[in-house]
Formats: C-alpha cells, sequence, structure tokens
C-alpha cells in the first residue's frame, strides 16, 4: 500500500494485514483504537498519531512482522524507517516512572509511592532492584491505583527498599524506582520474536524527523545485528527540536536507544527495562550535544555468547556513552549485568565517523549531574577502557583539554558531580585519567566505593556509608570492604565523610585502602585532608604480597591530620623499607603511622635490560625486593624515606644503562643510590640533560655534601654512588648512567 505524495489519509478503520506501507504523503490516525500491521512501513512524507499539543488518547498499535530476509532499502527486515519528511507520535501524558515511598517485602501485593499516579487498572509496571543482583528487578500488573497507593495483581517476589536515610547529616537516597511501561500507542514486533530475537525496529535517517512521547515499544530489536535497534537515529546529523521523551522501551533483543551520528537530541523521562546489550547507545563518538535527563535503564542484559553486537557488550552499559559533549542529568542505571554508566572514549570517532576529526578523550565534559547507578555487576560509573577501531576496548586515560587533540593545550577540569551510587558488588566509580573531580557525591553499601587511576584527580565533599540499613544480602564474605581506594596518583579525597565502616566477623571494613593486589608504581602524593569519620574505621592495608610492587609502597599522606591525628604524616603498608624507630604501628588499621616524608624512587634501564627481581637495601639494613611493574622487570618502583641511602642488589646481570628517578621531592631532599657498576669509564647526565656529564666527586664525603651535581665512582669496590637531588623549582631528579 502506498499513501502518494500529496495526499493526507485519515487512518479511521484498522486495516488487514499488509505486505507493506509506503507513506509518500501523509497518513493521520483517527481519534478512535486502530491496529495497523506490515511487514514493514517506509516514511518519505509524514505518519502522525496525535500532536503535541493535542495527544492522540486511544488506543493505537502499529505492528511489524515481515520476514527476516527482507532488506527495505537497505535498512533490513520488520522496519518502521523514517527515511525523510516527519514522524509524529504523541501518546496521553502518563506518570512514567517515580519512586517508593515505602519499603515493602516479599509477598505483599501493595506498594506505596512517593506521589500520586495516573496508573490504571491492567497497566504493566517494573520496580528496579535495591539490592546487588540486578535481576531483583521485577515486573506487575496494576489492580488498582489511588492517589500514590498501588494494588497489584500479583504479589511481588523480591522485597524492595522504599525509604531515605539520614546519615551523618546527609540524605542516603536508595529507593526502588517504579517505571511505567504500558502507553495508548505501541510499536511492536510480534510475538516470535521472544523466540527469534527478531523485533522490529524503528530507525530516523539524516534529513527526517522523529518526535516521540507517551509510545510503548516492545520486542524491538534484532538480535546479533548492527544498526537494527528499537529506537534509531542514524547518521541524522544535527537533529535541533527532535526528541524522544517518557516512552517504554522494554523486553528488547538489542539495546534500548541509540544515537548515532546524531547531533542535539533529547531523550528525556524514558524507561527502558530488560534489553540485551548496551541500552542507551551512543555509538561511534561523533555525537554531541545530545540531553539525556530523568532516563531510567534497568535489567540490563548479557548477550548469549557469540551473539554479541560489539566485544564490549559482554559487560553491557546501561548507559554507553563515547562523547563527553553531551548531557546527563538526573538519569538512574537501576541495575545491569555489567556497567552502569560507561565513559567509553575512543581516540577518535569509529565506525562510521572515522572520517570525524573530533577527539572524545580529550574533549571536556559538557555536563554530568544528579545521576544514579545501583546494583549493577560491574562498576557504577566507569571511566575507562575506550573502543578500538575493531569494537574491543583498550585501557583509556580521559583528559580533557581546552582544545581537544593538541597535548599543549592546558588540561581542564571535568566535574562528575552529585552521583549516588549504592549496592555495587564491585565499585561504585571508577576514574581514569587527569584533572577530574567527582564532587558532592553519596555511595553507600558497595563492596568497594571509589577508586581512580588517575592523576591529578580527586573526591570532594562526598558522604561515603559502608553500610546502611539497606542490608537484605550481606556483602562477599571475606572481602575487605572499603570506601575509598587509593591508587596511581596523585589523587585525594576532600571533605568527605566516611560512616559506619565497622570491621565484623565476615569483612573487613574500613574507609580509607589501596587498590588491592597492585603491581603498579603509586604516588607518595596520595593524600587526604578534612575527613571524618563516624562510626568508621579509618584506615585499613593489607599485608603486600611478595610479588605486587604496588602493595609495598602503599602510603597516605595525612595533610591536615584528620585521619592520624598528625598533620603532615603518613600512613605506610607493612614494608620493612618503609618504616623507621619513629613509626607507630596502628594494629586495627594492619599499618603504621610515619612522622617522616616518602618520596618516590624508580629504578629503571634506558635499554630494558631486565634488572628485576631485585632488592633495595637501606643505610640500617631494612631489606625489601621488588619484583618490577607488570610485564616491565626493567621498571622498579618504591617508597623510601628521604636522606637515607639505598643500596641495589641485583640478582640478574648488572644493568649498561641504569637510570634512577626521585619524584616528590621537597627543596634540599636527597636520595642516595649505590649499585654495582664495573664498567670504566663512565658518563652520569642529570635532569635529561645528556650534552655533558655531571662531575665526579674525590670521594664519598664529597658527594654527600654536593646538591646532586656530582657522582662518586668507587674503584676499589666497583660501587657507584648517585645522589638524586631536585634543582630549584623542580620536584623531582633523575640521572642516567652510560658506559662511555
Amino acid at each position: 500500500m502506498t499513501v502518494p505524495e500529496g495526499r493526507t489519509i485519515v487512518l479511521d478503520v484498522s486495516p488487514p494485514i499488509l505486505r507493506s506501507l509506503t507513506i509518500d504523503g501523509t497518513l493521520d490516525f483517527d481519534r478512535k483504537d486502530l491496529n495497523l500491521t506490515a511487514d514493514w512501513i517506509v516514511v518519505r512524507g509524514a505518519l502522525r498519531i496525535g500532536t503535541e499539543g493535542d495527544p492522540f488518547t486511544n488506543k493505537a498499535v502499529i505492528t511489524v512482522i515481515g520476514p527476516a530476509t527482507d532488506n527495505i532499502q537497505g535498512v533490513g527486515a520488520r522496519v518502521l524507517a523514517v527515511m525523510s519528511g516527519s514522524l509524529e507520535l504523541h501518546g496521553r501524558p502518563r506518570t512514567t516512572w517515580t519512586r517508593l515511598g515505602a519499603s515493602v517485602g516479599a509477598g505483599n501485593s501493595s506498594i506505596q509511592l512517593v506521589g500520586p499516579v495516573d496508573w490504571e487498572p491492567g497497566d504493566r509496571i517494573v520496580l528496579s532492584s535495591t539490592d546487588f543482583d540486578p535481576f531483583q528487578a521485577e515486573e506487575a500488573v496494576v489492580a488498582s491505583a489511588q492517589g500514590g497507593q498501588v494494588t497489584l495483581q500479583v504479589p511481588l517476589r523480591y522485597s524492595h527498599w522504599g525509604q531515605t536515610q539520614t546519615i551523618a547529616g546527609r540524605v542516603v537516597d536508595e529507593r526502588a524506582e517504579v517505571g511505567l511501561l504500558s502507553h495508548n500507542i505501541v510499536i511492536q514486533g510480534d510475538t516470535s520474536a521472544t523466540t527469534t530475537g527478531l523485533g522490529g525496529h524503528l530507525i530516523v535517517m539524516q534529513g527526517a524527523t522523529a518526535k516521540v512521547e507517551g509510545v510503548e515499544l516492545t520486542r524491538m530489536g534484532q538480535k546479533k545485528l548492527l544498526a537494527r535497534y528499537p529506537m534509531h537515529w542514524h547518521l541524522a546529523g544535527n537533529v535541533d527540536g527532535q526528541y524522544f521523551r517518557n516512552n517504554s522501551v522494554w523486553k528488547t533483543f538489542n539495546r534500548c536507544l541509540t544515537i548515532h551520528g546524531t547531533n542535539n537530541l533529547q531523550v528525556s523521562g524514558n524507561v527502558c527495562y530488560d534489553n540485551i546489550g548496551h541500552a542507551f547507545f551512543l555509538e561511534d563518538g561523533a555525537e554531541t550535544g545530545n540531553v539525556l535527563e530523568h532516563n531510567l535503564g534497568l535489567a540490563t542484559k548479557r548477550p548469549v555468547t557469540g551473539e554479541q553486537v560489539l566485544p564490549s557488550d559482554v559487560d553491557p552499559a546501561t548507559f554507553w556513552i563515547t562523547n563527553p559533549d553531551n548531557s546527563f542529568r538526573g538519569n538512574v542505571a537501576g541495575g545491569s549485568r555489567g556497567f552502569g554508566f560507561w565513559f567509553a572514549l575512543p581516540v577518535t570517532p569509529i565506525g562510521l565517523s572515522t572520517a570525524s576529526t573530533l577527539h572524545p578523550r580529550e574533549t571536556p565534559l559538557r555536563e554530568f549531574t544528579d545521576n544514579v547507578a545501583h546494583s549493577n555487576r560491574n562498576t557504577g560509573l566507569n571511566v575507562d577502557l575506550g573502543p578500538k577501531l575493531d569494537g574491543t576496548v583498550e585501557t583509556a586515560h580521559y583528559a580533557p583539554r581546552q582544545v581537544p587533540g593538541d597535548n599543549n593545550s592546558p588540561l581542564v577540569t571535568a566535574y562528575f558531580r552529585n552521583f549516588t551510587g549504592y549496592k555495587h558488588s564491585g565499585r561504585a566509580v571508577w576514574l581514569r585519567g587527569s584533572e577530574l573531580r567527582l564532587a558532592n557525591p553519596v555511595l553507600a553499601d558497595n563492596h568497594i566505593g571509589a577508586t581512580f587511576a588517575s592523576n591529578e584527580t580527586m573526591i570532594q565533599d562526598a558522604l561515603i556509608v559502608g553500610q546502611s540499613a539497606n542490608a537484605p544480602t550481606p556483602f562477599s564474605r571475606g572481602f575487605p570492604v572499603r570506601g575509598y581506594e587509593f591508587y596511581d596518583g596523585r589523587v585525594g579525597a576532600e571533605r568527605v565523610t566516611f560512616a559506619n565502616f565497622q570491621p565484623t566477623a565476615a569483612n573487613y571494613m574500613s574507609a580509607l585502602g589501596y587498590n588491592r593486589q597492585n603491581g603498579f608504581p603509586i604516588s607518595t602524593g596520595n593524600y587526604g585532608q578534612q575527613l571524618t569519620f563516624v562510626n568508621a574505621n579509618p584506615v585499613y592495608l593489607e599485608n603486600p604480597l611478595p610479588d605486587k610492587d604496588g602493595d609495598k609502597a602503599a602510603v597516605i599522606l595525612d595533610t591536615d591530620g584528620s585521619i592520624t591525628g598528625a598533620a603532615g604524616s603518613f600512613v605506610a603498608a607493612n614494608n620493612p623499607l618503609m618504616l623507621t624507630p619513629a613509626c607507630v604501628s596502628r594494629p586495627v588499621w594492619n599499618a603504621y603511622v610515619c612522622p617522616n616524608r616518602f618520596v618516590n624512587l624508580q629504578i629503571r634501564t634506558a635499554d630494558q635490560q631486565a634488572l628485576a627481581p631485585l632488592d633495595l637495601v637501606r643505610d640500617d639494613g631494612a631489606t625489601a625486593t621488588f619484583v618490577g611493574v607488570p610485564d616491565l622487570n626493567w621498571y622498579v618502583s618504591a617508597s623510601v624515606v628521604p636522606g637515607r641511602t639505598y643500596a641495589v642488589t641485583y640478582t640478574t646481570s648488572v644493568p649498561a644503562q641504569p637510570q634512577i628517578f626521585a619524584t616528590r621531592l621537597a627543596p634540599g631532599e636527597w636520595v642516595r643510590v649505590t649499585i654495582q657498576y664495573p664498567l670504566v669509564p663512565i658518563a652520569v647526565y642529570r635532569d635529561y640533560n645528556t650534552s655533558v656529564s655531571i662531575a665526579a666527586a674525590a670521594s664519598l664525603a664529597e658527594l654527600d655534601a654536593s646538591t646532586g651535581d656530582k657522582y662518586y665512582h668507587d674503584p676499589a669496590t666497583g660501587e657507584l654512588h648517585l645522589k638524586a637531588s631536585p634543582k630549584a623549582g623542580r620536584d623531582w631528579a633523575s640521572l642516567f648512567v652510560v658506559a662511555k
């Protein structure tokens, strides 16, 4: 069937099943209950059901049922394709989602909401999980609703938390979200899609216009197939004024909503439930200016092995974000088999957008405010792991710059504001990058609150709660629950309140810790300041593992005394090389408080010759063995006390081109390193100046009296003594040794 160009047809009866429907003119639904079923529908004119000012209030159902062999104008089977012209779908305004107003137990058939709703008998709703298991989300059917009291046809299978808590003076909100799935305009695939995974799909192309609100999309999306999504703006460019709002997208087989090569779209008030793979999906990294606001996603599922559209779908994100130049406000990632919000930033856009000149991994963050993640199996807010051209992901350091792509351009700070994260089996937050801020978050009931694999990145003005009253399922037994983990660096915690981190028989709990089983270098500048502990054990550091050098270097600078009671002191892990007689044991912390400073010492080789394992022996005999950075046995990093001498004992051959680095040195501080080096003659270069060697001292005493501009090579022992001390205006020093 074809609606000719220049003609307007009012659909006032439900037609028989159509093989096809091409709309070159205008097809306008009459204000009646109507069903339209076709193998496929192509819009080049206008398809209208209601208007923005006068929404459709009857029941309209569009079902696409074509065979899998169809490929309609290159966009596949079972398609509603808006190739040009306009799609206007305006369903009856409804309360799309809200929250519980009181907790409800399993077996109950009545729920109280925070306010009145317009839900009706027969409406299908969904309640989110408020525990660690995302699939405690469950559907229900309304029997009756009066105000905010809703009676259900069948009792609930799970308990759902429904009250706020005030902890340490701040509100912790873990109330279950309740979303409406039923709407009076329905776009759907047929019932066979539940078995085959071949649902319908709605695609909007460049030059077309789509305004969709108050619509239910179900049995949509096509399993395993690219570009066959429930709702999809495809390479549409700038779409100012277009929107997808107050809809439900549920029981889908490939994503929820896809924004691909499309800018300035409004996506608000939607409920996405029970989808496979990434849900709200910004595809390539070329998408900018889009606003995603007050959307709810829950029960995001992993595809069956071998059915992933992208490799990353094995850890699906409810919000997959490939460009930070978009706005995210008040959204909820309410339960995923993978991540909640995943900032998966490519170096440059991928897929069909490879010609783009954008640099997502260096693009400033437009807005991320008031978002919530809970009940996700993986991290709630993950900024890391960006996609490569082949669709796999790699470690991704987010470093926003004033001019993305220009390495000389200054960094700008990215603020992730007012984030709430709770009930994560892993972390609520993982940030990898530079100049990032997690500002004013509330993190509660997570195995780990936040970890930053970053530098110059801080958590600020936060409340982190170890355990609240919402505790139906215990933490994994034996796991050391902690609020904030130090890692990499420099990272810090500023003006943070930690509450309810008390060890139990099942779990050691602490406000602060270090990333566990860490083999990588850390900064001795990692710090806490203006921290408050309410019913909270401040610190717990596990004993360093023999094969994890990062564990052996774990220190925390207490800048103002709010951790230890002594400003400027350090908390240090149980490593003899870091401890002195002045350090005081804190058994409950499994750590020490040391009044002395720590600096970072690195020993490397210019030619990447193996040097680890090696021993570092302090001048008082304190010793530690280091195995090297993972996969880099030519690179050893340690935290050491400055003003002391350290001898290097190799278990491998003596390296030909050793290098010494010391960082975070205060003016006048130094570290002296002694290595075996029988080769002569030699040159020693300071601070990357390889044009001239520093001078040889005549004695060890002369070296000790120097300011780092000399070295001493003892001809009798073959020992080379190097003194790393910073020049004025620097907090680092380096010394490179070369045999002439």
